[in-house]
């Protein structure tokens, strides 16, 4: 009992803080296995062990690894192993227990997540599009009074203080699109620098293409690569028409969904 509510609290903590885990839990046993049926643990997107056991020994290293290969899929999975190493069996492990066991892999997939640095007009509607859509969503501002359930009722997760060093401890990986729509030229110059090379999915900058052009200009001059830039969505959005913050936040969610799905699609930045 004791061992299983460690288990349930670090998947709440894991799912609470949107990282992708699986359980890994034995639901047949026969024979002479190394633990019973309702055994668990919990695997990381690495595939290490971060609670529970299903015995050790080489059906746990097995289990972790098919985890790990689960939660890259995405994809719940029954696996039948057999733990005699004699066995003629496809899933026989290098094991003389003799017995059979089955293992559930449940996979909690991380949420995709939108980034969204600046608290504004555009980013209230947006926030609220992304949630609708289902991404986990953090907003970034140095002004407090903006990082409001009142404004945004929505929002996973407020990161109030300066965007460009908060963004650090901000795990950027190949799941994340960022959007860059701060109340100022030289927050957004410095939001951009702080992902451009990081592993984001998509990095959208709101702004006129003299905005761009003086910005893409300094970023150069610090040693970022033409290539660097191109990742870049800016002007951002599709070329939906309209420039009210709701019509703004509906291109930008436009072009990230074609993002996501891999769609060609009348993006502005191409035209820059």
């Amino acid at each position: 009992m004791i061992e299983d509510r460690r288990l349930l609290q670090k998947l709440n903590e894991y799912v609470g803080k949107n990282q992708s885990v699986a359980t890994v839990t034995v639901v047949r046993a026969e024979g002479s296995t190394p633990r019973g049926v309702g055994s668990t643990m919990l695997v990381d997107e690495e595939g290490n062990l971060i609670a529970g056991t299903i015995g050790g020994g080489v059906l746990e290293e097995m289990g972790k690894r098919d985890a790990k290969n689960c939660i890259e899929r995405n994809q719940n999975r029954l696996i039948d192993y057999d733990l005699d190493k004699s066995s003629e069996s496809g899933n026989a492990l290098p094991m003389v227990c003799g017995g059979k066991v089955s293992l559930f892999i449940k996979v909690y997939k991380a949420q995709e997540k939108i980034v969204m640095c600046g608290a504004g007009h555009i980013a209230e509607k947006l926030c609220k599009i992304a949630h609708i859509l289902g991404y986990y969503v953090m907003v970034l501002d140095h002004r407090k009074e903006r990082l409001t359930p009142e404004l945004f009722p929505t929002v996973d997760r407020f990161v109030h203080g300066n965007i460009k060093e908060n963004l650090k401890d901000v795990d950027i990986d190949h799941n994340t699109y960022v959007v860059i729509a701060t109340h100022g030229h030289k927050f957004d110059q410095d939001a951009l620098e702080a992902v451009l090379r990081r592993d984001a999915k998509y990095i959208g900058m709101i702004g006129s293409l003299n905005k761009i052009k003086a910005c893409f200009g300094n970023l150069m001059e610090k040693g970022f690569t033409e290539e660097d830039l191109s990742r870049v969505h800016s002007p951002i959005g599709l070329d939906l028409g309209g420039e009210t913050p709701e019509e703004i936040a509906l291109a930008i969610m436009a072009e990230i969904q074609a993002v996501k799905y891999g769609k060609d699609a009348p993006y502005l930045y191409k035209s820059r």
